[in-house]
């Protein structure tokens, strides 16, 4: 697992990095004192890789604008105040900076920042790519929550750079190509774990199942265990906290923290609420609950590629946290319904945690769909391939797959093959 995690080292390096650009906001004008810069996104939610991009934001102090003077005009998203902190950049050492999208709803400044700490035979050049936007609560609180989810089990973060670098290779991770971003990957991989629980077999089933069993049947058995990781938006908050044994224990209604959109529309909010860790023991409780060492990460990689290649009823429901044992998965005809989306539709289509209006899977064309979930299947069966091939007591025994020996192979070389990019499959 130690391959797929970011190294200390990286952390602290993006640490430097956020405080250097921190102390230039302060020493620009157009910023009320206590400004803070904040990381967000993929370096800050667990889920990153040591190559990701720095995603900063502007948070101002409570209660506080933006400077300005008299004669200046009405700066009211902030791009005024972005493009003075642009050329404070240009001064202070920072490179390629590129004022390209300060005319966005949200302003971002882009630049490269070089690094603090880098890599033998880097060079005097080594950048680290930086995005610096004004305040954007909801995609800091996104952050939170992904953080919070990577958090309690790290083997969650361990399938989700799998996932990432078998879908890069593969070719499906591009959605100005009409394949699916990283994010979405990284929903889908939390929708399954939040919606699936180990079986006494030491498998995998939806956390549903259970609901379809005669009363008589849920009265001799056992209480259901709970799911791979909580749904951290709909656990009830009182759970954590009780006896040990207490069975997992959803809400009917989801609390409301509500907040504005940072649209155009101040009339319009969202729902923000989730479990949050309030502390470390609040934390260390949850890892005892949810240990995540009854599976390992080959059984659950084969149970997520089987899930979204043959399982998943994309014609009737789209990927959703929103999806529990109660409430059963999010169908497509609420999201039509609801906020307009397509219905009868065959092709993936992915609901955000918070703004649940939005479709991360928008850009997956119907071709392209088809693509994804061929590479799903694809991967899952070599993952069967090579675990029946491993029973067998004689090489010759084994499958055959093309060049591969699947007597015996390691989990790092299945890994590999399943990431083998689409380039070779080509070749051959």
């Amino acid at each position: 697992q130690e391959v797929y995690m970011t190294s200390d080292q990286i952390h602290r390096e993006r640490e430097m990095v956020r405080a250097r650009i921190e102390s230039i906001v302060s020493q620009c004008d157009a910023f009320p004192p206590g400004t803070r810069v904040v990381v967000f996104g993929s370096a800050a939610n667990g889920f990153g890789s040591p190559s990701s991009d720095l995603d900063m934001c502007l948070q101002l102090p409570p209660n506080t604008k933006l400077a300005r003077n008299d004669d200046e005009e009405e700066d009211s998203n902030g791009s005024l105040a972005m493009a003075k902190l642009a050329q404070l950049f240009e001064t202070s050492g920072m490179k390629d900076v590129d004022t390209g999208r300060l005319t966005a709803r949200i302003p971002v400044v882009m630049f490269n920042c070089p690094r603090p700490m880098p890599n033998p035979g880097d060079g005097d050049d080594a950048v680290l790519e930086c995005d610096l936007s004004m305040q954007n609560p909801l995609a800091c609180l996104n952050t939170s929550l992904l953080k919070t989810y990577s958090n309690i089990n790290p083997t969650t973060s361990v399938l989700a750079a799998i996932i990432k670098r078998w879908a890069k290779a593969r070719d499906i991770n591009n959605p100005s190509r009409h394949t699916l971003s990283s994010y979405g990957y990284i929903l889908m991989l939390l929708h399954f774990l939040t919606y699936h629980r180990p079986t006494p077999l030491g498998l995998t089933e939806t956390v549903e199942k259970r609901q379809r069993d005669t009363r008589q049947q849920q009265q001799q058995a056992a209480p259901p265990r709970p799911p791979l990781l909580p749904n951290l938006q709909w656990m009830d908050g009182q759970w954590p906290h009780e006896q040990p044994g207490t069975p997992y224990r959803e809400l009917m209604a989801r609390p409301r923290n509500m907040i504005p959109h940072p649209s155009d529309d101040s009339n319009f909010s969202v729902n923000t609420y989730f479990y949050r860790l309030t502390n470390q023991a609040t934390l260390m409780n949850l890892r005892h609950k949810f240990p995540g060492n009854e599976l390992s990460v080959a059984i659950l990689l084969a149970s997520f590629f089987r899930y979204y290649a043959y399982e998943f009823d994309y014609k009737k429901y789209v990927v959703s946290l929103h999806s529990t044992a109660t409430h059963g998965l999010v169908e497509r005809e609420n999201k039509a319904e609801n906020d307009c989306w397509k219905v009868h539709f065959q092709g993936l289509a992915i609901e955000d945690p918070f703004e649940t209006f939005y479709d991360v899977a928008h850009v997956v064309k119907g071709g392209n769909f088809h693509q994804l979930r061929n590479e799903f299947a694809l991967a899952y069966s070599k993952i069967v391939d090579a675990a029946a091939s491993g029973n067998q007591q004689q090489p010759g025994d084994a499958i055959a797959w093309h060049d591969q020996n699947l007597h015996n192979m390691s989990g790092k070389d299945l890994i590999d093959w399943i990431c083998e990019p689409v380039e070779t499959d080509k070749e051959n």
